[in-house]
């Protein structure tokens, strides 16, 4: 399966050296990628290639690239959202996750942002995060409806559909076509739990994916013990050989 994609969300106390070698040595090739100015965040100021050879130096490319957050009325984080994409265009990422601070500033600041990314081959995404401003399917459709351009595309996040009490298969539902991108995690509720012992119908998501055709990528998030990188990269790699088989025996 060439398809799978480790998130460091999954060892926040990780430096970015460190992180890297762990999860290369588990066997992951692909990495999904947080701009920011710690730990194992990428700060764009220290420009593309600096990162791409310690890819290289790991055996690991950079496949999706979370963008800072736009804020309302906001110049300055507009266009650092943009530097960012160009950034993760320049580490050959496909896809980009366009975020906001609230569903008004989702949809104004849409049409400016895919303007001022066309032409670099990136395909933005929009994430539905608990807690967030696109938590429910709701949230998402006013800002889908809001946006009315296919060219912003979606991200299927599973476990926090799940905290948020919504069944992955409605928003599949609601996102069908336009999914580009999907981040896998078990939940009990809205606790992280290993893979193959929650509630959320994993098999069945692979099932469904393998038979439409998809071709994009499945993102690892392992948030169960977060303060012990041990167990953490454990269960990471046990998700990685689940997710594996569940794809192979796929039907």
């Amino acid at each position: 399966m060439t398809n799978i994609v480790v998130s460091p969300c999954s060892n926040p106390r990780m430096g970015l050296d460190e992180v890297l070698r762990a999860y290369a040595d588990l066997g992951f090739r692909k990495f999904e990628v947080f701009t920011g100015d710690s730990g194992w965040y990428f700060t764009v100021e220290r420009g593309a290639e600096y990162y791409l050879a310690l890819g290289a130096q790991y055996g690991l490319t950079f496949t999706s690239v979370h963008l800072p957050r736009i804020l309302p009325n906001d110049a300055a984080s507009f266009a650092a959202a943009v530097k960012a994409a160009e950034f993760a265009q320049a580490l050959g990422a496909s896809v980009v996750i366009y975020k906001a601070a609230d569903r008004p500033t989702y949809i104004q600041a849409a049409a400016p942002f895919l303007r001022a990314i066309d032409g670099l081959g990136v395909t933005p995404v929009l994430q539905n995060h608990y807690g967030t401003a696109l938590s429910s399917l709701a949230d998402y459709r006013e800002v889908i409806d809001g946006i009315g351009d296919a060219r912003m595309r979606t991200l299927l996040e599973v476990g926090h559909f799940h905290a948020a009490g919504v069944p992955w298969r409605e928003g599949y539902a609601l996102l069908r076509e336009s999914i580009a991108l999907i981040h896998i995690k078990d939940m009990r509720g809205q606790t992280p739990v290993p893979f193959g012992e929650g509630d959320v119908d994993l098999p069945g998501l692979f099932s469904l994916m393998k038979h439409t055709g998809y071709t994009g990528n499945f993102v690892v998030e392992m948030e169960v013990d977060c303060q012990n990188d041990t167990r953490t990269l454990q269960l990471l790699a046990d998700a990685r050989h689940y997710t594996e088989h569940l794809w192979e025996e796929a039907v």
